[in-house]
């Protein structure tokens, strides 16, 4: 009986002190969690560090896009002050745009689906769906003012997204809308002969453009002047197809801007850093720093999330649709429990939330490597009137060509469609032609 006795409190004590080492770790864990944030990652802050020079509003391009609807007579830099002042000040976005929109804002006259012929080639419409001359030319009238606005952007130097007021807001479908006009515009050049005209602005807006591309602009704003960049280089391929002449008579200037760059004409590391900073300071640097929300502990795993992207993007975009696949297991898996950092899940939750849509940036970079595509296909157009290089002879010069000219999509030489004398990069495994190019 007393050795039952003994062996009774033996147990019960072995118990209490599991019990209580049990809980001292379950303490010990919520006070790590609550109270513990890391370090910043090594490299982290220098990444992401912004240009510390400070430029006036009346030179940034970001402020003067804020302000290009301003109203008629009103100053376009002194209105997108106030545009960016009133989303920054605003208690939400509903009542900034009211706001703004009660300043009688220019907009653009015309709808954005009259457009969708602006270029001859490659979408195929019925004769019909095409605008009129006169309709174009009524639009170029009731436009002047916004495409005038628009081009004056071409001489200002500098980009900053993050003004001295605060963020800018400018409408992306006036741009496209603009631009879709500009290619119309070019369109009537070409048919009134005057070719000249069509390549100088051609020119100048493919300038300002690829100095966009080159900027530290987040991923929407890269998303909006991709858009811009395609339907500009397609308004050169029907110039170069309806007048040869000019990529002869410009040959050497073009093989300058037609140059082929790879991804690195976007500065994706750019957009990354922009896309961080934005999200720094419009979310991070608002919410409280308390003992559950951990800011380095988030910054870093959107870094983290972010070089892991960069590095993948060097890739052949052949491999995109996998590492989509793997940056979504690796930072978008809210659900998969063993993702977690457990040691902070809290964070470890609420950064996975953030770094979800990180992967769909890839898309954006495929459509990067098809405007390189493109561009490349232009080059190589130049080049083979220049050279008169007869149809039989096409498929071999653009096999000797470089690997420089290579289709990204399959690492291999640019391919000749001889039935319809176009030349062409596709996707092989749907078949999709990404960039198409008339001789």
């Amino acid at each position: 009986m007393i050795t039952k006795t003994i062996n009774l409190k033996i147990i019960l004590k072995r118990t209490l002190y599991t019990i209580l080492s049990i809980l001292l770790l379950l303490i010990t864990w919520i006070a790590f969690a609550i109270y513990h944030d890391e370090s910043p990652d090594i490299g982290r802050d220098e990444f992401y560090a912004l240009n510390p020079e400070n430029i006036p509003d009346s030179q940034n391009i970001a402020v003067a896009l804020s302000g290009l609807n301003a109203p008629i007579g009103a100053d376009v830099i002194e209105h997108g002050q106030f545009v960016i002042g009133t989303y920054e000040h605003s208690l939400n976005n509903f009542i900034a745009k009211l706001t703004v929109e009660n300043t009688g804002e220019l907009s653009f006259v015309g709808d954005s689906n009259e457009f969708d012929c602006w270029s001859d080639f490659p979408v195929e419409k019925k004769k019909g769906n095409y605008i009129s001359e006169d309709r174009v030319k009524f639009l170029l009238l009731q436009n002047k003012v916004l495409l005038d606005r628009y081009s004056s952007l071409f001489n200002m130097p500098d980009w900053r997204g993050m003004s001295s007021h605060g963020q800018i807001h400018y409408s992306g479908q006036t741009l496209i809308n603009l631009n879709k006009l500009l290619a119309e515009e070019i369109k009537l050049n070409i048919q009134t002969g005057n070719s000249e005209a069509a390549y100088s602005k051609w020119l100048a807006n493919h300038h300002f453009i690829s100095h966009i591309l080159k900027q530290d602009t987040t991923a929407i704003e890269h998303a909006v002047f991709l858009v811009l960049d395609g339907i500009n280089l397609y308004s050169l391929e029907n110039l170069l197809f309806k007048s040869p002449e000019i990529g002869i008579k410009h040959f050497e200037e073009l093989q300058v801007v037609l140059k082929p760059t790879n991804i690195e004409r976007y500065n994706l590391a750019g957009m990354l850093r922009a896309d961080y900073n934005f999200f720094n300071i419009e979310f991070l640097k608002k919410q409280n720093q308390t003992t559950v929300f951990h800011r380095e502990f988030i910054r870093n795993r959107i870094y983290r999330a972010q070089v892991d992207l960069l590095n993948r993007a060097q890739k052949p975009p052949a491999t995109f649709s996998a590492s989509r696949h793997e940056l979504n297991e690796k930072y978008g898996e809210t659900t998969n429990i063993f993702a977690y950092n457990w040691l902070d899940p809290f964070n470890s939750f609420l950064a996975m939330r953030l770094t979800s849509g990180f992967a769909k940036n890839l898309y954006l970079i495929g459509s990067m490597h098809a405007k390189n595509a493109l561009i490349n296909s232009l080059n190589l157009s130049v080049q083979i009137k220049q050279k008169k290089i007869s149809p039989a002879k096409i498929q071999e010069f653009l096999n000797q060509a470089g690997k420089q000219y290579d289709c990204p999509f399959t690492n291999q030489p640019m391919q000749f469609d001889a039935q319809n004398n176009i030349l062409f990069c596709d996707i092989p495994e749907s078949k999709t032609r990404v960039a198409e190019v008339r001789l």
